[in-house]
């Protein structure tokens, strides 16, 4: 690729960024209304997605260290939104579940989330989404592939 088809195709990036911190701002200004922050917010949805999670699946899964986790998971515990209890099958491990208040807070998000959604793919068609969806996906796995790449070449 010469310069000139880099900063033709730069902008993507830019662009892919661009949308990227603008859901986060929205979803950002959800969770401060309600009291949490985004780390808490990702923690929390993670859990709904995965009921019984470590803590250190947990931090992984949000991309996130396992001290960093602890302390979002002690906010979210005082304040009844999580539970943690030890792992039956590794009594060093604690499993963590979404606590009733937790898992309000978690449904009222992914009614804003898809509000958001809406309101962000307003003028698109079934179509279009289908394709940014299979582009962003292609994306992301040439992404991750490269990942996978570079372990093996080193």
């Amino acid at each position: 690729m010469d310069q000139n088809q880099f900063y033709q195709a730069a902008p993507l990036g830019y662009l892919i960024h661009e949308v990227s911190r603008q859901f986060r701002r929205r979803f950002e200004e959800y969770a401060k209304g309600q009291g949490v922050t985004l780390p808490q917010w990702k923690a929390m949805a993670e859990i709904a997605r995965n009921p019984g999670i470590t803590q250190v699946a947990l931090a992984a899964a949000a991309d996130s260290d396992p001290m960093t986790m602890s302390g979002i998971l002690d906010r979210l515990e005082k304040r009844g939104f999580v539970e943690r209890s030890a792992d039956p099958r590794d009594s060093r491990a604690k499993i963590v579940n979404l606590a009733p208040g937790g898992a309000a807070v978690v449904e009222r998000a992914r009614a804003v989330g898809l509000t958001i959604y809406a309101r962000a793919t307003e003028g698109m068609g079934a179509d279009e989404e289908a394709v940014l969806r299979d582009a962003l996906e292609r994306i992301r796995g040439n992404l991750a592939g490269m990942d996978a790449e570079e372990k093996e070449s080193a």
